[in-house]
């Protein structure tokens, strides 16, 4: 004769992961995957456009890109926008890149209201210790926004203990980073914060694929929303009175993007003692869209005429610093150019 199952045994799917994990454990898709609002952190105008909108909040992201490309300063202009927001700002300053003069050329950010992480220590930090950091940052202090300069830099605790080149396991850091990355990604979600890291490039050995990789391992990859690779650096024509560029055009490929598709391109214009010249990347971004028309050396604004005939400049850096005088006509360009672009739910929130 059969035995009779027990009640256990008989229980549906759901009334058993409920008994054993609680409530809210499983649900259906439309209840379990709700339209979700979420705050986006603008990037400069152009690579907004790229991304689709900018950073939402819970995302990892990645830049990579070759030495002095500009990864660093485009990392500080995040950083400026997110204070602007009052959100918590750090920079986990790994490589010792971030220093008062660098801080300086980005204007708007406050110093005072950014957390830089070491300050003064007698014993010098481990990978480990960078990782539990930034993962108690993560856990305690919601829609925070963290900048980790760099991976490349991170050195375990067994590399640090042993001698230089005796260390066999170079494979350390992109196994700390994928166990991190395991750990991290809820908390990252459901606290809004957004870690963004750098990765610097090297060379790859292998005679097919690209001459170029990111240091780190491939988890950061599998694990971040927006990646953004910088390709390469144009110089700007050389200055006559210093016989030296001005700055140069950081060329963009947006890998991945939280909010739209892959692969776009972008253009920022850094200058050198300033860091991204926001006014050059709104003109030119709008000139592209036939919000400013140019004939020769002459620039004018049909937007900018009212009753009269439009404002003419001669040369770029006139209309440049007619708009860095006129911050309100900045603005209603810039507006213009995010209205005739960007969806409309992409400029504050995404769901």
């Amino acid at each position: 004769m059969a035995k009779k199952k027990s009640k256990i045994e008989n229980e549906s799917l759901d009334v058993f992961l409920t008994r054993i994990h609680g409530e809210g454990i499983i649900a259906t898709a439309d209840k379990a995957l709700p339209p979700r609002k979420r705050d986006v952190l603008n990037t400069p105008l152009s690579l907004d456009i790229a991304l689709s909108g900018g950073i939402p909040d819970g995302t990892i992201c990645l830049i990579t890109g070759k030495p002095k490309s500009g990864k660093t300063t485009l990392c500080l202009e995040l950083l400026r926008n997110a204070q602007i927001l009052n959100r918590p700002t750090f920079y986990i300053n790994i490589e010792k890149r971030c220093t008062p003069s660098l801080l300086s050329t980005i204007q708007g950010l406050d110093p005072s209201k950014l957390q830089v992480i070491p300050h003064q220590i007698d014993k010098p930090l481990t990978a480990e210790d960078y990782l539990n950091i930034i993962e108690r940052i993560a856990k305690t202090q919601k829609k925070a926004v963290v900048v980790i300069d760099s991976i490349a830099a991170l050195s375990t605790m067994t590399e640090q203990e042993e001698q230089i080149g005796s260390n066999k396991d170079m494979a350390g850091p992109a196994k700390l980073l994928s166990a991190f990355f395991r750990r991290a990604q809820q908390v990252v979600d459901s606290n809004d914060v957004i870690l963004i890291f750098i990765s610097q490039m090297m060379t790859s050995r292998e005679p097919r694929g690209p001459k170029w990789m990111e240091k780190g391992g491939i988890a950061i990859q599998y694990a971040c929303s927006v990646w953004l690779k910088v390709t390469w650096i144009q110089q700007w024509e050389r200055n006559a009175e210093t016989n030296a560029p001005d700055g140069h055009d950081m060329h963009i490929t947006v890998q991945s993007s939280a909010l739209g598709r892959p692969l776009l391109p972008c253009i920022l214009p850094l200058r050198y003692g300033v860091g991204i010249d926001v006014v050059k990347d709104i003109v030119m971004t709008a000139e592209n869209l036939g919000l400013i028309e140019k004939a020769g050396a002459w620039y004018s604004i049909p937007m900018f005429a009212g009753d009269g005939d439009p404002p003419k400049f001669q040369g770029l850096a006139r209309l440049s610093n007619f708009l860095k005088d006129n911050p309100d006509k900045l603005k209603r360009l810039e507006t213009e150019v995010r209205d005739i672009v960007l969806p409309k739910e992409t400029d504050n929130a995404k769901d």
